[in-house]
């Protein structure tokens, strides 16, 4: 289990502000490729990301609804990120000294 301390928790939020703001002062195909790169770097491809949108539409408590489903899941996919972001905060630099890497 990862243990979560209130530095870390601040940092990560932090760092997940800061990506947001960015983002915000991109133009959209540049914000488009700066997430691609996030997903990225979290080992989530494409396919990966869009496998969790639909597990994340199932979630949802209004369904057929185009208007409230596609903010709604982009808001639980941004959660995601910033979860992501804090548990990134929270991982010691060495912390997976023994595990594989994927180039």
């Amino acid at each position: 289990m990862l243990k979560i301390s209130e530095q870390e928790m601040r940092e990560g939020a932090q760092r997940a502000r800061d990506v947001f703001m960015l983002q915000r002062l991109r133009s959209p195909a540049e914000a488009e490729k700066g997430f691609d790169a996030l997903w990225e770097r979290f080992g989530l491809d494409p396919e990966q990301r869009d496998e969790l949108i639909e597990h994340l539409v199932d979630l949802l408590p209004v369904t057929g609804v185009p208007e409230i489903e596609g903010p709604a899941t982009w808001g639980l996919l941004a959660g995601v990120l910033v979860g992501l972001l804090i548990a990134d905060s929270a991982t010691p630099v060495d912390g997976f000294d023994d595990l594989p890497l994927a180039a």
